[in-house]
């Protein structure tokens, strides 16, 4: 007895802390009409600071290779999210994107008011950019699109989205910017 009363005590006292997301996955297509600018880039930096209302964000700063839909005067572009780590505070947001100094990117981007781009439906608005070993050949995958090599290893063909397959760099361009195939 003394233990399932822990135990509903402990669910009740951590149960307002577990948050989980859920998405509705979003079509290419979808991801392309909704974004105002989409871009093949590259992460540059990371800086962490506080708005004037005291919250913590993230800006990502992006030297864009491509650009597939929209415009930009320059190839530097910066990217703003909600979060981060700012001294000993850290702030989160669920189901944010997560962008690595180095790593390669398309990125789909709507503006905020002050014209910085806000990936589209959080982690879904970034397809992380790499080359298949051994023929080389660039591949993309987000959470609903493509696949990562170490990704579904183990996971049963019937258990993956229909989205989830191979999908290449040249055939998410093609798609973004409405070519036949």
């Amino acid at each position: 007895m003394k233990r399932e009363c822990l135990l509903l005590f402990l669910s009740c006292i951590l149960a307002p802390s577990l948050r989980a997301i859920q998405f509705t996955p979003l079509s290419i297509e979808q991801l392309t009409r909704e974004s105002a600018l989409v871009v093949r880039a590259t992460v540059l930096s990371k800086s962490c600071q506080r708005d004037p209302a005291g919250r913590i964000y993230t800006k990502v700063e992006l030297e864009v290779a491509e650009i597939w839909k929209g415009s930009l005067p320059t190839n530097r572009f910066t990217v703003v999210q909600g979060g981060g780590i700012l001294g000993d505070r850290k702030a989160t947001v669920s189901g944010q994107v997560e962008y690595g100094i180095g790593e390669e990117v398309v990125a789909f981007l709507v503006l905020n008011h002050r014209g910085e781009g806000v990936t589209l439906g959080l982690a879904q608005g970034k397809f992380q950019i790499q080359r298949e070993s051994g023929t080389g050949e660039r591949l993309v995958h987000n959470l609903f699109h493509g696949e990562s090599g170490s990704r579904h290893q183990g996971v049963p063909v019937p258990d993956r989205l229909p989205t989830q397959r191979r999908l290449t760099l040249a055939e998410l361009k093609r798609r973004v910017q409405g070519e036949l195939p």
